[in-house]
């Protein structure tokens, strides 16, 4: 019976799909990380389509017969860079905290807090890989679903920080508001940056009091809401 079980064991092939999963705090295996770091790299600098598997493989140095190993299928692949993104912001937005006295205070703490994600040229990599995976007809159910899973899982901090700002009984439609104002600020200052422009005058623009000036309209449109706390 011993001799049986061993030769079962031995016969039976290895699930190489199943993968551990880590908490948010565990490190990448360092062939896996090093082959998500080239998958960033390469939408970053050549756009989500022209990201093949060649090229991603090219800039891990190995072969893609290795990252197949690890995913499987460039779609798993993309979707593990998701789960690894996601797994980053998670863990620097867990750890922050609303600070302030007045609403305007929070809300520029807030900012700040959103501003540290969501002007960081790898959030670029990560919503082309949301939106391509997403909107493609050959896509997977089962990736679809995880996506959806991931943007629940990254939106609880991100709740929890609103509140922390805006109080508990503040409304989805001002959240949701103010949320997609202060990152399309924050995406938009990112190519500001990257392509600069100027004024009539020849000067650069400036940001510091342009942001003042939108976080008073963001808190005075807050303060329409009920149930933001002052």
């Amino acid at each position: 019976m011993r001799r049986e079980a061993d030769t079962t064991a031995e016969t039976t092939p290895r699930d190489r799909s199943r993968r551990r999963r880590r908490d948010a705090g565990d490190a990448e295996p360092a062939g896996r990380g090093q082959i998500l770091d080239a998958a960033i790299a390469s939408i970053l600098e050549l756009g989500f389509y022209r990201a093949s598997s060649n090229e991603i493989a090219r800039r891990a140095n190995m072969s893609w017969g290795s990252i197949q190993y690890h995913f499987g299928s460039r779609e798993a692949l993309l979707l593990a860079v998701i789960e690894e993104l996601n797994r980053r912001f998670t863990l620097s937005v867990s750890q922050a905290r609303i600070t302030g006295d007045t609403l305007e205070a929070r809300l520029h703490s807030l900012y700040d807090i959103l501003a540290t994600q969501y002007a960081d040229p790898v959030y670029l990599a990560r919503l082309q890989i949301i939106l391509n995976l997403s909107h493609d007809p050959d896509t997977s159910a089962g990736v679809v679903s995880a996506l959806a899973h991931q943007a629940e899982v990254t939106g609880e901090d991100l709740h929890r920080l609103f509140r922390e700002a805006l109080g508990d009984q503040v409304s989805r439609a001002t959240t949701n508001a103010i949320f997609h104002a202060m990152r399309g600020t924050a995406v938009s200052r990112q190519i500001a940056d990257a392509v600069p422009l100027a004024t009539p005058k020849g000067r650069w623009v400036t940001d510091g009091q342009e942001l003042v000036t939108f976080l008073a309209g963001l808190a005075a449109m807050a303060r329409l809401d009920p149930g933001v706390v002052p």
